[in-house]
């Protein structure tokens, strides 16, 4: 999801708890809804019909494994039993999927409806790629409600809804149990069990640890250290408490506790947790299904240690589906993404195992309950700035650099980081 499986794409989310993320109020939005409690508008302002609709309609998007094409296929065969006049062609986007589609944008060639992942979703509305999506929302009566708003949130500006959350996911620490019976719940007790696991001829290192924001965000989190300050204005990597926790995430690293996939020799960490290289690994609910794989591997989620912060704190992720500005089959995209947003479509999306839902009208699927306790206390882990991508490269490239070079210093890492806030922080 690797932030490939952002999504999952699920990526996101959960009964009855509200989601962290980039909203703040915790109630839900009520943009574009119709009414001031989130409410659909009343039975007379209903005048879109999805069952009128009929044609064909693509769908872009990106396939992060096996299982999520499965499951995806289907809540495409629901779609088709229930919406019987409209054929759905799906199209996976190969490669580095936002530049494939920047490309299909600047020549007004694209899916007619897509996924769009949180980290550039600020820069695909502001580009005027999506096609705003409240006037579908009023005309049918769609009920918006129930989506966890600091989903919700991520795919809308200035008050518009550019695209409606078809999952989410929270980052949680994955144990084998074998190796951990009794799973550390603080920073401090993983560094004790990480350090009597050392030298452990079963594995190859302690934890698979990955050496970028997009999981060590939540670490910095956990340990009084923050990105931005809290009206998103200024760059905060590069406080005390920043720098100490920048300091302390590369330390396990340094101590010999964790180790990159790539060190280990794994495709990712969840490999790397399969394969029995480690006995620890932290990743979101797509996890579960990559660990079909590994049946002799004994293991379980638990929520992500709490650090010198004192607060439990994880990061979130989610991703849409959106309409192209320039799709050429809209009432049919939009028919598709109603049905694979709305309680039957997700629900028989999250029931394949990859995903959890982004709705609190929609069970939560066995084996990801941990995922849905994280997104009561979750932050955003993208999407919640602009240029976040270029912000992640930074870290990420100058970490690796300090590992691979055996420096171990967090200043570098720092300077890099926030220079990069600041120059993307300054264009806006």
């Amino acid at each position: 999801m690797r932030s490939r499986f952002l999504t999952l794409s699920f990526a996101v989310m959960f009964v009855a708890a509200a989601c962290g993320g980039s909203g703040s109020s915790g109630a839900p939005s009520t943009e574009g809804t119709g009414g001031e409690s989130g409410a659909p508008p009343a039975e007379s302002e209903n005048t879109f019909d999805p069952a009128s609709i009929s044609g064909d309609v693509t769908l872009g998007q990106w396939e992060s494994s096996p299982a999520e094409g499965t499951a995806l296929k289907g809540a495409i065969d629901a779609f088709a039993a229930a919406y019987p006049n409209i054929k759905v062609k799906q199209t996976t986007i190969p490669g580095d999927y936002r530049a494939a589609m920047v490309t299909k944008f600047g020549a007004s060639d694209v899916p007619d409806l897509f996924y769009v992942n949180a980290e550039y979703a600020p820069e695909w509305m502001s580009n005027q790629f999506l096609l705003p999506l409240d006037d579908y929302i009023q005309r049918q009566g769609f009920d918006t409600s129930k989506f966890f708003p600091d989903y919700a949130s991520i795919f809308q500006q200035d008050g518009v809804t550019y695209g409606l959350p078809k999952d989410g996911n929270t980052i949680a620490m994955a144990v084998n149990t074998d190796l951990v019976p009794n799973p550390p719940t603080t920073m401090d007790e993983l560094v004790q069990v990480a350090q009597g696991l050392k030298g452990n001829s079963k594995i190859k290192a302690p934890m698979c640890l990955n050496p970028s924001l997009d999981r060590g965000l939540a670490f910095l989190y956990a340990q009084g250290g923050s990105l931005l300050s809290d009206d998103g204005s200024t760059g905060t990597i590069d406080s005390t408490e920043s720098k100490a926790a920048v300091q302390w995430y590369m330390d396990l690293f340094k101590n010999g506790l964790g180790e990159t996939n790539t060190q280990l020799g794994d495709g990712w960490c969840g490999e790397a947790l399969g394969k029995g290289d480690v006995a620890i690994a932290f990743e979101g609910g797509w996890l579960k299904g990559a660990m079909d794989a590994f049946p002799d591997i004994k293991w379980k989620f638990v929520e992500m240690p709490t650090g010198s912060s004192g607060s439990k704190v994880t990061i979130n992720y989610t991703a849409a589906y959106s309409i192209g500005t320039d799709s050429k089959n809209k009432d049919q995209a939009w028919v598709l993404m109603q049905y694979l947003t709305g309680p039957e479509g997700m629900a028989k999306w999250t029931s394949g195992g990859i995903a959890v839902p982004s709705r609190s009208d929609v069970p939560v699927p066995a084996g990801f309950e941990v995922i849905v306790a994280g997104a009561a206390y979750a932050k955003p882990g993208s999407g919640f700035m602009p240029g976040y991508p270029d912000v992640l490269k930074a870290f990420g490239d100058e970490f690796l650099k300090q590992i691979t070079d055996k420096t171990y210093d967090a200043g570098p890492v720092v300077t890099a980081t926030k220079s990069k806030i600041d120059e993307v922080l300054s264009a806006q």
